[in-house]
């Protein structure tokens, strides 16, 4: 019986030098209203990483282990929070201004730290210039304190048992579960402030619901257009939001008889993502696709490796089969739509017209091939000369299509790589 540790961290996030109570002041006439000098002074995080797991033979006789475990992680951060919440970083050092060289002396003939059109010089395109200008804002409380950082929790058990001697069967099962979700919110504009409409789909049998319209679809009203004010903070301030994954392996361990050795297995997952109860209270509030739920995607890997008893030539290869790529379709829609009574606020609006996680393309196949002839120098050790035969088959399998519809809609935009050939030799003394 097998235990795993038990881990704490901690982060300093950032620390500002010479902070005064002055500085603070004038950093809340500029919007930072929520921030304090402690907060400036210094910006610390802090968690617990809990890691359990253990093993037991069941029967005791060895053949039959089963196994579980438990671990807690936190998103990884280096310096991103504290670079976007030092004030230093928004202030703006540099400004335009026009110049008219009324006497051709090609010197302009003003005071350019004044912002106020004197001489030839008319005035700063931007008053802001030196000041603190945030576009951004971080909620306090999700840079301070503890458990304040998104996290992932992973959930494991599974058996591995000895079919056959040289011969055996794992089968695990895995679940992580998201948490401590960010949201970006606009302080400036509320759901109220958009308006419904539809689009018609176009006709074509590729698509869902061809012909039809799609609605559930909203566009910010003119009058806001262009008021920001974009505060980081937690999900769970509007409303739940989940994200599990779920997935199961399958694999098959053979050792057999001449130095045979076959491994091979499935392993398949399926995401659940739901943001329903956020979207609907935080900007827009279009619920189109705020639910996707994957299907169980299969990969499929298999590997074998044989000496043949002629010439020592050692043979092996490895199979994949991969599921293929999301199929989108991104179309562009200008004009006026239906029931918005008006063009879009921001002159066009893209819409995917297919449901996240419900299309893919073809699978991935591909099988690689190794041949190797193993010389022997005596006391001098060993030669191995391989042959690597990559993507033997040349398959064609898509990897990324494009997902803009239209006349190159699904055309491939990168594909796997070509079969080729590598030769190797390796020495072993």
């Amino acid at each position: 019986l097998g235990f795993k540790d038990l881990g704490m961290n901690q982060a300093v996030q950032m620390r500002i030098h010479g902070v005064t109570a002055e500085f603070v002041k004038e950093l809340r006439a500029l919007g930072y209203t929520d921030l304090d000098v402690e907060d400036l002074v210094k910006m610390r995080i802090h968690g617990v990483t809990p890691r359990f797991g253990a093993a037991y033979d069941l029967f005791g006789n060895g053949k039959t282990a089963v196994k579980a475990s438990a671990s807690r992680g936190v998103e990884q951060d280096s310096i991103e929070y504290a670079l976007n919440n030092n004030p230093a970083t928004t202030v703006v050092t540099e400004v335009n201004r026009l110049w008219i060289d009324g006497n051709s002396n090609f010197v302009p003939d003003c005071d350019l730290t004044n912002s106020a059109p004197n001489g030839e010089c008319l005035g700063w395109q931007n008053l802001n210039f030196g000041n603190s200008v945030p576009s951004t804002f971080y909620n306090p409380k999700i840079l301070n304190g503890w458990r304040v950082r998104p996290w992932n929790w992973e959930f494991s058990t599974g058996v591995q048992h000895e079919l056959l001697p040289r011969l055996s069967l794992s089968v695990a099962y895995f679940r992580r579960i998201q948490g401590n979700f960010h949201v970006t919110n606009n302080e400036l504009v509320t759901p109220s402030d958009y308006t419904a409409y539809s689009v018609a789909v176009p006709v074509d049998s590729r698509l869902p619901n061809s012909g039809g319209t799609l609605g559930g679809l909203y566009d910010l009203n003119p009058d806001k257009l262009g008021q920001n004010r974009n505060v980081v903070t937690l999900a769970s301030d509007f409303g739940k939001q989940i994200q599990h994954w779920n997935g199961f392996d399958v694999t098959v361990n053979a050792r057999l008889q001449n130095g045979l050795i076959v491994q091979g297995g499935v392993s398949a997952g399926s995401t659940l993502t739901d943001r329903c109860d956020v979207v609907a209270k935080v900007d827009n509030p279009s619920p189109l696709y705020c639910r996707v739920e994957e299907p169980y995607l299969a990969q499929y890997k298999g590997y074998a490796a044989y000496v043949l008893p002629w010439y020592g030539v050692r043979v092996s290869g490895t199979l994949q089969s991969l599921p293929g790529p999301q199929v989108l379709a991104n179309n562009n829609y200008t004009g006026t739509p239906i029931g918005l009574g008006r063009a879009f606020s921001s002159g066009s609006a893209t819409i995917n017209l297919i449901e996240p996680g419900t299309r893919y393309g073809d699978r991935l196949n591909q099988i690689d091939l190794r041949f190797t002839k193993i010389v022997r120098l005596g006391a001098g050790g060993t030669v191995d000369l391989s042959v690597d035969l990559y993507n033997a088959f040349n398959s064609d399998a898509i990897l990324t299509e494009q997902p803009t519809y239209g006349v190159a809609w699904r055309n491939a935009t990168t594909v796997i790589q070509p079969r080729f050939v590598k030769f190797n030799a390796r020495w072993d003394f």
